[in-house]
């Protein structure tokens, strides 16, 4: 076909609609950005007859225990062997009574003095903690490895308790031959935001 022949309308329709749904997107997000009710205060929730309090919809009595909602957070990682000459990789697991609550990739970790502290970036997650009760906090951790093509079992693990609001006891991780990595991980927990 030669350039100067006409195409049929068909060829051009797709890039016709196309433009046509730019422009009213383009125009629904100026009126939206222009109109004057942004600062109008919301519609009033409709009105609800009171029922009778029961004890299910009813607040707890003041006094009585409820649950915390706790932000778990990994503050700092001691690294006592990182499990092999030079750097480690290392990915972490963190349970919460036997449910996952995060996992993070800690890079570079390092056993010489001087640089044998690590301050993880975003490693916390969100935990309920019953009244007058402890969770059970499991780490598992897996050395970085271009070889391993499979993840398998963890090649170290720790176990501690979360109480309540505050600074953890340290919780250990290490693998069977603490040579293969060690490291002491410390938590805080406070009030969820």
């Amino acid at each position: 076909m030669a350039d100067n022949e006409k195409k049929p309308i068909l060829h051009v329709l797709p890039a016709v609609l196309t433009g046509a749904a730019a422009l009213i997107a383009s125009l629904t997000a100026v009126y939206v950005n222009l109109r004057d009710d942004r600062d109008a205060p919301p519609p009033a929730p409709p009105a609800v007859a009171a029922a009778p309090a029961t004890a299910a919809t009813s607040q707890p009595p003041p006094g009585a225990a409820v649950a915390q909602a706790l932000r778990l957070r990994l503050d700092r990682i001691a690294v006592r062997h990182d499990g092999s000459v030079g750097t480690t990789d290392w990915r972490f697991a963190v349970e919460v009574d036997g449910q996952p609550l995060f996992v993070f990739q800690q890079d570079d970790l390092d056993d010489t003095g001087g640089r044998n502290v690590a301050l993880p970036k975003d490693a916390g997650g969100d935990v309920e903690l019953a009244p007058g009760q402890a969770a059970k906090i499991a780490v598992k951790a897996w050395r970085g490895s271009r070889l391993r093509l499979v993840e398998g079992e963890p090649d170290a693990r720790g176990a501690g308790t979360l109480r309540g609001a505050g600074a953890m006891a340290p919780l250990e991780v290490a693998a069977d031959e603490p040579g293969k990595g060690a490291f002491v991980l410390y938590f805080t927990a406070g009030a969820r935001q």
